[in-house]
C-alpha cells in the first residue's frame, strides 16, 4: 500500500467517523444537541463522502 493510499483512507476514516457521529447527534441518538435536521444532513453527506473516497481509492485510476 502506499502513502497516498494510507493517507486517503485515514481522511475516509476521519470523515466516516465524524459524519457519523454528526448524523446521530442530529437524529437525537447521542448526547449533546438534541435533533436537528441539518446536522443528520452534514453528517450522512460527510460518512457519504468518506465511502465515496474509499471506493476511488480501491477502484483505481481509470475505472
Amino acid at each position: 500500500m502506499t502513502v497516498g493510499k494510507a493517507l486517503g483512507l485515514l481522511v475516509a476514516a476521519v470523515l466516516l467517523l465524524a459524519g457519523g457521529a454528526l448524523a446521530l447527534t442530529g437524529m437525537g441518538y447521542l448526547g449533546g444537541g438534541g435533533t436537528s435536521t441539518a446536522w443528520s444532513v452534514l453528517g450522512a453527506a460527510l460518512a457519504g463522502f468518506g465511502v465515496a473516497l474509499v471506493i476511488s481509492i480501491f477502484r483505481g485510476p481509470g475505472r
